[in-house]
């Protein structure tokens, strides 16, 4: 079965395992530079691969659901929008937010992307109307974060 490198975008063999490592390793290491107290410059590089990473993922997600199903699952894909949209959001902002709120969404996404490795292999399992309302979730939290800037 092929999966996505997370370097280059190609396919290669074993490399789902690889691309979702380097997913939680990138989570740790933004959670680190923020208990640490590094520079905002780290801190914003660790949010940066953590989006790169993110996104390996998901498109390396999305890839195996589609040699396993002939209909594309709109859902889900809003799902990874919902997320990397939160994270973008983080990012984009992480320089206006003092220490507790900066914590407060740090732990948001976190909980999010943990969520949602641990529900990855059962997705393709639920009923659309499950995928669906976790969607709208995701989606109301990021409009909430939007509408507070």
């Amino acid at each position: 079965m092929n999966s996505r490198n997370f370097a280059t975008g190609r396919s290669s063999d074993g490399r789902a395992s690889i691309i979702r490592h380097e997913l939680v390793d990138a989570q740790v290491e933004v959670l680190r530079m923020y208990l640490e107290k590094q520079s905002t410059e780290r801190l914003l590089e660790s949010l940066d691969r953590l989006i790169a990473c993110t996104r390996a993922s998901f498109r390396d997600e999305e890839a195996l659901m589609q040699a396993f199903t002939a209909t594309p699952d709109i859902a889900h894909r809003n799902l990874h929008d919902a997320v990397l949209a939160q994270l973008e959001l983080l990012r984009g902002h992480a320089l206006e937010f003092d220490r507790g709120r900066l914590l407060a969404q740090l732990i948001l996404v976190d909980r999010q992307l943990n969520s949602h490795i641990s529900d990855a292999a059962q997705i393709p399992l639920r009923r659309p109307r499950e995928q669906l309302a976790e969607c709208e979730a995701i989606a109301s939290i990021v409009a909430e974060g939007q509408a507070q800037h």
